[in-house]
């Protein structure tokens, strides 16, 4: 990245009414803004990364307004695309940019200038289809949209006549997506852009990405050469400028331990102990103290289950609803007024889970408490992000753990957010199931040659190293044939002309796309409605339907509901007079922590090692992670004190990244008198789990009996023969026979069998 240039220099790339109403609403750009705006007016691809706060939103849309406003750009057609990852983001956007529209086009009347209309839509799945069809009549200037609704704008005539004269898009909160398969589908349906309106500007936002350079080679993609006769095609990568903002966002954090009024002695703040309580009810009453002093609080739980039951305890014996649920299972029109209401101050406290994690517009708040630590570090600073959100305020967080080895995780997650030091977007390479719906979608009303369409898709930066083989296979599948037969259930999709070379969509293969296509899973959800008007409140697992009867009462957001009637799709509900204790469980949630925090924690874990073996180490200890990791006094003596009783329990060192702790659990803890060992790894799920399913084949193929093996993100507990040998387990799972281990566990397990199932989905 070049150094940024002053705020004059970057102010006179734009019309001076432009830059004057600039100057006056906001004063001096930001530093972000000032290493922008010039690389956007030259026309470079940029990805932009700053901290929340920081006016990105604006230092990517300025220069298009300023264009259209002048008429640099014409008019009458969508010329700026920008694409969110919610749909809930892209209404504020569209609020958000018709402010300062208004407030321009009013500067220009003003000084006698008649500024070019300009107008600002969205279209997602929640847009009538009447309103879809006036669009393509009378198309805006600035179209906000989604993936999903990109790729199937993509797949419909009236949708790529609609975005034939683009200029820029503009790819908000680019983190959110591009370690994922929707970031898959994203970066094929951006180079499609290129199909219809030529070479386009890139830019992307986020607060929370690295690395930088990877992420804008998956952003640019790629240049093609076509091919000569007997020839490859040839690939230039596009070259993107990284404009990161240097200055580091200012943080006031603590991690608190529930329960403990500020004068009393750290030493008596222990939590609760299995025996001795619940950790809800000081909890509870930490979190309606800090709620009740401040206008505005957002609450962060890690399942939709924990943010009903917090709301509910919140809200008892408070004669008025303190708080309210936010989550994915709540119907939209829900969640869009609980925002309002705490946005209004009709409200003082929302509870959510990531549902709230990205940028949609709740107002200012005054502090983001988190109720368990998140899974990855970047979870974290998108959260504690959302307070403070405006240029150089601080961000106001505290965590609360919520049980005894959270204080651990809570410790490195505070350090790690002061630090920025977040885990790396590893976008997915060569996605099948994507490709599969790529080519339906790009074949669905026209003809291509495959050799054309291979060489295309390899433009986009998931697909830049996908084989020849592969493509053909799919293509195969997609004709209805599965390796060397032709299967009767596999429908043909589209028809191959084997003696051209091309490949055609048959009838009904754009409906499909329409009406199936997108990479978010189907969780077999059922549909929560009120029996009255059947208005869809939120969706259940069908797990916890299974569960229910009749006349049942349950929690969703803030209201008490009794079940009328479950049908194979509904569950009828009324509203339930009483308070229910019962907070629906939703299967899917479960997230594995990042080996990226794993490995922090393992670090942490040998340097308390260290103050841990030497005299007086405990205090120091204490004083370290008070000072350093923003515990207040009694969340770091628990943490120490829980410390100290591993040492003193196991007898040896601290579990860390280099010293594997090994426990046999004393006597026949089993009914089948079967020895029970925990590994006390501390390496994640993501390591713990694969690891799990190999050691559970390595063992029954060494040892000629099955075992059972749990894992969590710390430890594996296995239960093996008393005959044999516990440290004999470490020897069965090496580096050279891993990967076998793993493929022949894998296809007996219903792991693979559900995420087959997605894949299948996605594939059409």
């Amino acid at each position: 990245m070049k150094p940024a240039v002053g705020s004059d220099e970057a102010l006179a790339v734009f019309h001076p009414l432009v830059a004057d109403w600039f100057r006056q609403r906001f004063g001096t750009p930001t530093e972000v803004q000032s290493g922008s705006w010039p690389r956007i007016a030259a026309g470079e691809h940029v990805l932009i990364t700053a901290p929340t706060g920081s006016g990105k939103t604006l230092t990517a849309f300025l220069w298009a307004l300023n264009q259209l406003l002048t008429g640099s750009w014409s008019g009458g057609r969508v010329r700026v695309l920008y694409v969110s990852p919610l749909r809930a983001l892209n209404n504020d956007i569209q609020r958000n940019l018709l402010a300062p529209l208004g407030e321009l086009e009013q500067v220009f009347a003003d000084a006698g200038h008649q500024a070019q209309p300009v107008r600002v839509l969205t279209r997602s799945g929640d847009t009538p289809p009447g309103e879809r069809q006036r669009m393509v009549r009378h198309p805006p200037e600035v179209l906000i949209t989604t993936p999903e609704s990109l790729n199937i704008l993509l797949t419909s005539q009236g949708g790529r006549a609609l975005l034939g004269d683009l200029a820029s898009v503009v790819l908000d909160e680019i983190h959110a997506v591009a370690g994922s398969k929707r970031g898959t589908h994203l970066a094929t349906a951006v180079e499609r852009l290129t199909l219809l309106s030529g070479e386009l500007q890139r830019i992307a936002l986020s607060a929370t990405v690295k690395p930088l350079e990877r992420v804008a080679r998956f952003i640019g993609g790629y240049h093609h050469q076509p091919r000569a006769a007997g020839s490859e095609a040839g690939y230039e990568a596009r070259r993107v400028s990284i404009v990161a903002a240097a200055t580091a966002k200012s943080y006031d954090l603590g991690v608190l331990h529930p329960g403990t009024p500020a004068d009393e002695s750290p030493t008596a703040a222990l939590l609760p102990g299995p025996s001795s309580g619940s950790v809800w009810d000081p909890l509870v009453g930490d979190l309606r103290t800090r709620i009740k002093k401040r206008r505005s609080t957002l609450v962060f739980a890690n399942s939709r289950r924990v943010t009903e039951r917090l709301t509910r305890l919140l809200n008892e014996d408070e004669g008025r609803d303190l708080a309210y649920s936010h989550h994915g299972s709540l119907a939209r029109e829900i969640r869009a007024v609980v925002e309002e209401r705490l946005k209004e101050g009709r409200l003082a406290a929302i509870v959510a889970t990531n549902s709230l994690e990205l940028g949609i517009d709740i107002g200012s708040l005054d502090e983001v408490v988190l109720v368990q630590t998140p899974p990855t570090v970047a979870a974290a600073v998108q959260r504690i992000g959302r307070a403070g959100h405006g240029v150089g305020e601080t961000s106001h967080g505290r965590l609360y753990p919520l049980f005894e080895r959270d204080y651990l995780s809570a410790a490195v997650v505070a350090r790690s957010v002061l630090d920025q030091d977040i885990e790396e977007v590893a976008p997915i390479s060569g996605a099948l199931d994507v490709l599969a719906q790529i080519v339906l979608s790009m074949v669905a009303t026209e003809s291509w040659e495959m050799d054309d369409l291979y060489d295309f898709i390899r433009t986009s930066y998931p697909y830049r190293e996908l084989t020849r083989r592969q493509f053909d296979l799919v293509l195969e599948m997609l004709a209805g044939r599965y390796a060397d037969s032709r299967i009767r259930e596999l429908k043909p999709r589209v028809s191959i002309d084997r003696v051209v070379g091309t490949v055609v969509g048959r009838r009904g293969t754009a409906r499909l796309v329409y009406l199936s296509g997108g990479t978010i899973p189907d969780r077999g959800y059922y549909h929560l409605r009120l029996q009255e008007t059947m208005a869809k409140i939120g969706e259940l697992d069908e797990e916890f339907v299974w569960e229910r009867s009749i006349g049942d009462t349950f929690t969703l957001g803030a209201q008490s509901w009794r079940i009328r009637s479950i049908t194979h799709n509904d569950v009828l509900v009324s509203p339930a007079h009483r308070s229910s204790a019962m907070a629906p469980f939703w299967r899917a949630e479960e997230r594995d922590r990042s080996f990226h925090l794993s490995a922090k924690i393992g670090d942490f874990l040998e340097q308390a090692e260290a103050f841990l073996a030497t005299p007086g180490g405990g205090e120091k200890l204490a004083r370290e992670v008070a000072e350093n990791y923003c515990l207040d006094p009694a969340a770091a003596a628990h943490l120490v004190g829980l410390l100290e009783r591993q040492r003193s329990a196991t007898g040896c060192p601290l579990p860390h990244r280099h010293h594997l702790v090994l426990e046999e659990a004393a006597g026949n803890t089993s009914p089948d008198q079967r020895q029970q060992v925990i590994l006390h790894t501390f390496w994640g799920g993501e390591i713990n789990r694969p690891f799990a399913l190999a050691l559970a084949v390595a063992c029954e193929d060494k040892l000629e009996q099955p075992v059972t093996i749990e894992h969590d993100n710390d430890s594996l507990m296995i239960s093996l023969p008393q005959e044999v040998e516990a440290r004999r387990l470490l020897e069965l799972v090496r580096p050279e026979n891993l990967e076998q281990l793993l493929r022949l566990r894998l296809e007996r397990t219903g792991f693979f069998g559900a995420r087959f199932r997605e894949s299948a989905g996605r594939a059409l």
